[in-house]
């Protein structure tokens, strides 16, 4: 326990230190705030509207825990490596089949969503904060980097919706064919978002960030500069990932994390597992 908490501590230190040297604009994660249903991220730029969903963390069976490789998944580019980011994106496609195809009660169903819900949230507010309001910056004089940063916004927006009312129906104990027919409607709609952002958005990323706001990048969609969130997100986003992948997201983690997700944050995700 004592080595657990030194850990914690050794993490939380080197996290503030990485918070005060970045930049202003890395500095945190907006809070997800409500507007009428849908979910948008607390800031006061433009080129973010609201209506976007913002964007968890527990462990599925043995018999579920096999490598699976996304035919979307983009190589390393330039500086950027982004196994982390593709990481989580194949885990959201993962919940997302699973969902559609659940084998449980409707507990576990229920349990499993909010786990996929959470870290939606959690990941398109990273984005929104650290990767698209930069890159907007970075593009002022080139209209085709502008055009495709309008369309991942709005992409962004037009997620927001199908997830809010899906989450209504999971609440309101919704028939299931209505519950698939919105998990099918969902599932179109971002992995449709996720090949495009891999295919085009994330190289042009790659080429026109530098290497502190590709740092900043990957410290925001793996929980910012709160441990609570790193704990959650990055075993969530390992459960089914291939041992390359693995070692490439955990090479990008400072030593205490590596450890902790080891030690503590991956034995308690797998308690927690709620299979479907």
């Amino acid at each position: 326990m004592k080595r657990v908490q030194a850990l914690t501590e050794s993490l939380t230190a080197h996290m503030r230190h990485e918070e005060n040297k970045a930049l202003p604009l890395g500095r945190d994660l907006p809070r997800p705030r409500r507007l009428g249903g849908i979910w948008a991220s607390n800031t006061q730029d433009p080129g973010l509207r609201a209506g976007r969903a913002p964007t968890g963390f527990l462990s599925w069976p043995a018999k579920e825990n096999k490598a699976m490789a996304s035919p979307h998944t983009i190589q390393r580019s330039g500086r950027a490596d982004w196994a982390l980011m593709t990481a989580i994106h194949d885990a959201l496609r993962r919940d997302l089949d699973q969902l559609l195809h659940p084998a449980a009660s409707r507990t576990a169903a229920r349990a499993r969503w909010i786990v996929f819900r959470d870290q939606l949230r959690l990941h398109l507010a990273a984005e929104d904060a650290a990767m698209w309001r930069p890159a907007r910056a970075r593009l002022g004089g080139d209209p085709r980097g502008q055009a495709l940063l309008d369309a991942m916004e709005d992409e962004h927006q037009l997620i927001g919706p199908l997830q809010a009312v899906t989450h209504d129906a999971f609440t309101m104990g919704a028939d299931p064919r209505r519950l698939r027919q919105l998990l099918t409607r969902l599932r179109t709609r971002l992995t449709s978002h996720l090949a495009h952002e891999e295919a085009d958005a994330l190289p042009l990323i790659g080429q026109i960030m530098s290497q502190r706001e590709l740092g900043a990048i990957t410290r925001a969609i793996h929980g910012g500069y709160r441990v609570r969130h790193a704990a959650l997100t990055v075993p969530w986003a390992l459960a089914h990932a291939s041992p390359d992948t693995c070692a490439q997201v955990l090479s990008q983690l400072p030593v205490p994390a590596r450890l902790l997700y080891r030690t503590v944050w991956l034995p308690r995700y797998s308690r927690n597992a709620r299979p479907l």
